[in-house]
């Protein structure tokens, strides 16, 4: 037998690369609000998928708001664990009889009870939703269970270096009472009731919410049902306020016994997303240490093999930010890796960064942008951004114009602002 194998005239040319174009504009989807009938905003993005729907339901129930440490998350995880109708079992049968599924998240500035669903069981789901989030019953045996597992989860992290690291890090630059540096220990979890979590409950989430989103298969029918669902709550309209500026960081050391390595942080407290000036830092970040090809990837895992990786990282809260340098070293090579990461920030702020590397992060970094809005989820996750700093609409296509116009000089000025080593805090956890 043979075959008789014909090439197609217009197959692609693989030995030739692909031609190349500068990201000038972002065709941004920017999403749709309307105001409920108690004034609760809800925000709406289009972009079907398979008729799928995520629902965020977001509250101003954060850690800045607890008042004793843990409250927020425990709430938060709690939630679903049962009403005084439904069990937890019955809570998750219920969704997953309908394909769906509930999530939960507690972060610094807000908290969110996030579903996904079928546009064609929104209906169902809310229903069970809104019972769960208006009458969280914080059953008895869940906290015990709670409490149980999470002490053990606590006690396996407080030996990682790792987490001690980070810990010390945050509590150095923010204090141990901001919600950023709020660290808890395996007693904390026997100094609350459930009658603290009820409290918070009914304060933070029973009758306010902050805003919901919606994404996927929108469309009116979908949105009357939301904004029925809304009427349920009124809006919350409070701010955190948590910035000190009294801390005064200091370099620390904590010792981890019969541990082979040590974590090392390097940074200090920063500006946050609002800052004119912190696009710009997203790409001083990105060549000192935010990507693979970065000075500090390639100095201190590749040229002097200290570590397997090393990553700088900008943080932004509502109310504050950081910026830091991590790595795992040898415990007797910590002194050499924060001397490496001291020798490559002052370089960039003594030497202009060359324009091919330049050109090469600025690529790197819209690239990520462009990748970071692959789909509905993923867009509103970036028009969150927008809301939560209050934003307006046209932030990406500035970002974009931002990164491209950035010069070396004004690179090597900002590490000269921000990155001065008389600022720059070093926390080490190893033996």
């Amino acid at each position: 037998m043979y075959f008789i194998i014909t090439q197609n005239m217009n197959q692609l040319n693989r030995t030739i690369a692909p031609e190349t174009q500068e990201i000038k504009h972002l065709n941004f989807p920017v999403c749709s609000k309307i105001v409920g009938q108690t004034g609760v905003h809800i925000y709406h993005l289009n972009a079907p998928v398979n008729e799928v729907l995520r629902v965020e339901f977001v509250f101003d129930a954060g850690i800045a708001k607890q008042t004793q440490k843990l409250i927020a998350t425990a709430v938060n995880k709690l939630l679903i664990e049962g009403t005084p109708t439904r069990t937890a079992e019955q809570i998750a049968d219920g969704l997953d009889f309908y394909g769906s599924y509930l999530q939960t998240r507690c972060a610094v500035d807000d908290a969110q009870v996030t579903l996904y669903c079928l546009k064609k069981h929104l209906n169902k789901c809310l229903e069970i939703v809104l019972d769960v989030i208006k009458n969280a019953h914080f059953p008895d045996n869940e906290i015990d269970i709670y409490k149980k597992n999470n002490k053990q989860r606590l006690k396996v992290q407080q030996q990682k270096t790792s987490y001690l690291c980070r810990k010390t890090f945050y509590e150095t630059l923010f204090g141990e009472t901001s919600p950023i540096g709020s660290y808890s220990l395996p007693i904390d979890y026997d100094n609350f009731s459930r009658e603290t979590l009820i409290g918070f409950h009914r304060k933070y989430y029973a009758e306010n919410i902050k805003y919901i989103t919606l994404s996927g298969d929108v469309d009116a029918g979908v949105i009357e049902q939301l904004s029925q669902f809304s009427a349920s709550f009124t809006p919350s309209q409070s701010k955190n306020s948590y910035k000190n500026s009294e801390i005064t960081p200091e370099n620390k050391t904590v010792k981890k016994e019969k541990s082979a390595q040590a974590t090392l942080r390097v940074g200090r407290n920063l500006i946050n997303r609002a800052h004119p000036d912190y696009r710009k830092l997203q790409l001083v970040n990105l060549v000192l240490g935010g990507y693979f090809g970065s000075r500090l990837m390639k100095n201190i895992r590749e040229d002097k093999g200290l570590t397997y990786g090393i990553y700088s990282v900008l943080e932004s809260y509502l109310d504050d930010g950081c910026f830091y340098v991590e790595a795992d070293v040898n415990n007797d090579k910590t002194h050499i890796a924060i001397q490496e990461i001291h020798k490559e920030i002052n370089i960039m702020r003594s030497e202009l960064v060359p324009q091919k590397e330049l050109s090469t992060a600025k690529n790197y970094l819209l690239g990520s942008l462009l990748r970071s809005i692959d789909g509905p989820f993923t867009i509103m996750d970036r028009n969150r951004i927008l809301l939560d700093y209050g934003f307006k609409p046209d932030y990406y296509d500035e970002f974009i114009e931002i990164i491209n116009t950035t010069t070396a000089e004004e690179i090597r000025d900002l590490c000269n602002k921000y990155l001065k080593p008389e600022n720059l805090v070093e926390i080490v956890c190893g033996g």
